[in-house]
């Protein structure tokens, strides 16, 4: 346990150490704290160059880097503080859909190399840049993290890293640096694409030699592509690009050139559509597993009315939902900001209104930074963001006394909410509050056909007033599937303030009927085949529609769902509607 902090619950688990959900004591803003595994802290190599790393990544403030709060070292133990993303990492959006759109790949990329140019002006290359270590939010925004982390292969004689995404001089000479930075990010574009890396072997010394002289297999991405991915996986280090910044800007003039000025709005679009589809799998989606949540239900500030801004299309419903988690119940002044602990001074009194303008000097302490050095703790950020507001204390405003006929009975602190039950078109939700004050319930129904992408087909709100428990009934004709498709109707279910569960989602699969056989009388007049058939009784009519369909691609579920006849069952092996566990 890091002092400072309340473990939450365990996140995952992988290769590097275990990752768990915990809260900033002083104010309750929500951080992940990470341990590294034993292997790592018996490498003295790792070790020694982390903590060097940690004195410039605590410094580093970039928008698409996971923020890196602290860092604390004992004989026993390291982890390693930061920021809360809300949403899956990229690995487990590629193991759920297979891939993403050419515009999406390319917004992803362009992310990780901002997070990564960031990195290289302080000196500090990332040095496993791979889908597991880039997370996108609800709002299609992607973020970099875990940089300097990365293991020794279980192989002798392979060098640290991810050996789908390991350059060829890190294979022949160790060399670890921004170039193969950027070697492993065009990897990271070729596998958003086309849901599978460059290159495939059994064994990390199959892929050795794959890396150092197969070609890259550019013919199979598509045209505006491959310029970028010929130069980005260039053998030679040398005829790469000569920085991430170089290569965001050959980015952006190939997107503009092949998907016209809008790519990046329809990239994030689509990776925000992909994102919601796994909202259950948020960090914040689960309620938490500690017994005073009501407690802390009611030292939440009212969440104000969404700002337009925030609603993006086609993800309009989870946006808000990851907003309103991130920040503890209040919307933060733009997408994807995540509160970032306080400096530990003293805090305001609640009848002294926090200051509406953050100032670096009174929030940031004038003594050196030494959260990276061993057993050090840090006194807060260091450097504060303009347009973020300062955090707000967790003590409840004071309630102002007089009759309630004087003045609007207070909102009440929502201890849960949940979807009592969901067939498509009607349920019941259920929400409990702590007062008979007003509650805001705004429900909100997607469709998604086939294994296409969701999409809010619409939203209503109501208010809730006069009781601590409700139960109110939901109905919605989300429309016809046609025969021998399936469909998933979805609903989701928020309050204001935000209930203590946080956000609630459920979906059904509703499926079409069964498309007609074609019968002797439906052959058009005329036809050949009647005659041809009747010298052939042994010959049945419906032979010719009898062949099964043929799945998709290697990222394409097959499109003939549970529904559909015998005549057009998948065949064994098709791909679940469920798709695969993240990988953590």
């Amino acid at each position: 346990m890091v002092p400072g902090y309340r473990e939450v619950r365990q996140l995952g688990a992988g290769r590097t150490g275990r990752v768990f959900l915990a809260t900033y004591e002083t104010t309750g803003a929500y951080v992940a704290i990470k341990y590294l595994n034993a292997t790592l802290r018996r490498d003295a190599e790792f070790m020694d160059r982390f903590r060097a790393d940690t004195h410039t990544l605590v410094e580093l403030d970039d928008p698409h880097v996971v923020k890196l709060y602290e860092y604390v070292e004992t004989p026993t133990r390291a982890a390693v503080v930061t920021e809360l993303v809300d949403g899956v990492s990229l690995r487990t959006l590629l193991a759920e859909h297979g891939r993403t759109s050419p515009e999406a790949a390319l917004t992803v990329l362009k992310a990780t190399l901002l997070a990564l140019a960031a990195a290289h002006d302080k000196g500090v290359p990332h040095r496993d840049v791979k889908p597991e270590n880039v997370l996108v939010q609800a709002d299609g925004a992607s973020k970099l993290a875990d940089f300097g982390v990365v293991v020794h292969a279980e192989e002798p004689g392979v060098p640290a890293g991810s050996p789908p995404y390991m350059s060829p001089e890190l294979w022949t000479q160790r060399t670890s640096g921004p170039p193969a930075d950027l070697y492993a990010a065009a990897c990271v574009l070729f596998e958003a694409v086309k849901g599978r890396p460059p290159y495939r072997a059994d064994g990390a010394l199959a892929l050795r030699d794959q890396h150092l002289m197969e070609p890259v297999p550019l013919e199979v991405v598509p045209d505006a592509l491959r310029d970028l991915l010929k130069r980005g996986l260039a053998k030679d280090p040398a005829a790469r690009y000569a920085s991430a910044r170089q290569f965001a800007a050959e980015l952006e003039e190939d997107a503009v050139a092949g998907y016209g000025p809008d790519w990046e709005q329809r990239g994030r679009r689509h990776l925000g559509e992909l994102a919601t589809l796994l909202a259950l799998r948020f960090p914040l989606a689960k309620p938490d597993a500690t017994a005073d949540a009501p407690a802390r239900a009611r030292d939440r500030v009212r969440v104000p009315r969404l700002p337009p801004h925030l609603w993006i299309a086609g993800a309009t419903v989870a946006t808000v939902m990851i907003a309103l988690l991130a920040s503890g119940g209040r919307l933060p002044p733009g997408p994807g900001t995540v509160l970032m602990p306080p400096p530990e001074t003293t805090e305001p009194t609640p009848t002294t209104p926090a200051p509406t303008t953050p100032d670096a000097a009174t929030r940031t302490p004038t003594s050196p930074r030494t959260s990276a050095r061993t057993s050090a703790r840090p006194t807060g950020p260091t450097r504060a963001d303009p347009t973020t507001p300062p955090p707000v204390p967790r003590t409840s405003a004071p309630v102002p006394t007089g009759p309630l006929s004087a003045r609007a009975a207070p909102s009440p602190a929502v201890q849960s909410a949940s979807i009592v039950q969901w067939s498509g078109s009607a349920g019941a939700v259920r929400v409990a509050a702590d007062g008979p004050g007003p509650v805001r319930l705004q429900v909100s129904f997607t469709r998604r056909d086939d294994d296409g992408p969701a999409r809010t087909v619409a939203h209503e709100a109501r208010t809730l007033a006069g009781n601590t428990a409700y139960t109110d009934t939901v109905l919605r004709d989300l429309g016809a599937v046609p025969c021998g498709r399936r469909a998933h109707f979805g609903l989701v279910v928020l309050t204001e303030p935000a209930a203590a569960n946080g956000p609630q989602v459920s979906e059904v699969e509703v499926a079409g009927p069964s498309c007609p056989t074609p019968s002797p009388t439906d052959l058009p007049t005329g036809s050949t085949s009647a005659p041809t058939t009747a010298k052939h009784p042994s010959t049945p009519l419906s032979e010719p529609h009898a062949t099964a369909s043929e799945p998709g691609d290697a990222g394409t579920p097959a499109a003939v769902g549970p529904s559909a006849t015998a005549a057009r069952a998948p065949a064994p092996g098709s791909p679940s509607p469920e798709g695969a566990a993240p990988d953590e």
